[in-house]
């Protein structure tokens, strides 16, 4: 394909709703964030006002609603300048609920890369704790490539010249600054699509617990399944005895549950938890740098004054 066929292409998936962007994810633990999976139990009439609360935070990512006890689950990411907990507290006191940080103690696999004839994941499994990459404490001007380099990809001819006019920059200089740190701060350079809408319907978190010498070896080999497409270790929550953590995927919810079922044998247990999704409530990429999470702090301050 040349390269107009290829821009084609793109536009067709992206006006089908398939195709949700192409940019940079970032790692941000080498940039000085610190981040975690919270869950919380939220009555049926409080998800509502739970909801609008926590998804208006700019680097809430992910928020489902599972079929649990509890039943709200969300990413979030902060600068350790800000504080995860203190963070935490604000969305609490504004609220009126309870949220239990599950932080990440190990990393075995991330990332979706579907075969969309078989539906299985074809990413590798990786141990990012294993990563040489040093932590990384960006400029004022390197912060404005970041996030030109994490803006959704402009689908025109020289996106790149476009994305560097948003750093500031040369079109060679900010690719030389991504290609430098390809790898390390800068994770991977990809496309993502609504799986939902590739034919790929079946998707859930399972828990598994399993503890001790055990969970690293049973992360190790769940992360070799091609259905499984993020696999963590993380801490415990209050009563919810599981550490091991995986997503798993499939055409459909029931052919998710055969998959569950294998997938045990493979992790050595059969104490494990499936917590199927009812409901996205949001879904974004993570965007570092951002001057709305500067707001949203200064805001809850004189709101806390106030």
């Amino acid at each position: 394909l040349n390269a107009g066929e290829v821009l084609d292409q793109l536009r067709a998936w992206k006006e089908e709703r398939k195709l949700r962007e192409i940019s940079a994810v970032l790692e941000g633990s080498l940039l000085g964030y610190e981040g975690a999976l919270c869950a919380a139990s939220v009555p049926e009439q409080e998800l509502p006002r739970v909801t609008e609360v926590v998804n208006a935070h700019p680097t809430v990512t992910h928020n489902y609603l599972r079929e649990h006890a509890y039943n709200l689950w969300f990413t979030i990411a902060v600068p350790r300048t800000m504080g995860l907990q203190d963070t935490l507290a604000r969305l609490e006191r504004r609220a009126g609920a309870c949220f239990f940080p599950a932080r990440r103690t190990r990393t075995y696999k991330i990332g979706i890369n579907f075969d969309l004839l078989s539906f299985q994941n074809r990413t590798t499994p990786q141990d990012q704790d294993m990563r040489e990459a040093a932590p990384f404490e960006p400029s004022a001007r390197e912060e404005r490539f970041f996030r030109a380099l994490q803006t959704p990809l402009p689908l025109v001819e020289g996106p790149f010249a476009v994305l560097a006019d948003l750093a500031q920059c040369g079109e060679e200089e900010l690719l030389e600054f991504a290609r430098r740190h390809l790898g390390g701060t800068i994770r991977r350079y990809v496309a993502t699509f609504r799986q939902r809408n590739l034919g790929v319907r079946g998707n859930a978190m399972v828990v598994w617990n399993v503890s001790g010498e055990e969970l690293d070896e049973a992360g190790r080999r769940l992360a070799q399944a091609p259905e499984v497409s993020h696999c963590y270790a993380r801490e415990r929550l209050p009563n919810f005895p599981y550490a091991l953590y995986s997503v798993v995927h499939g055409p459909d919810e029931t052919t998710g549950r055969e998959i569950v079922s294998r997938l045990a044998a493979v992790v050595g247990t059969d104490d494990y938890e499936m917590l199927v999704t009812k409901r996205e409530l949001k879904k974004c990429r993570l965007r570092y740098f951002l001057p709305d999470l500067e707001r949203w702090w200064v805001q809850d301050q004189m709101d806390l004054v106030a």
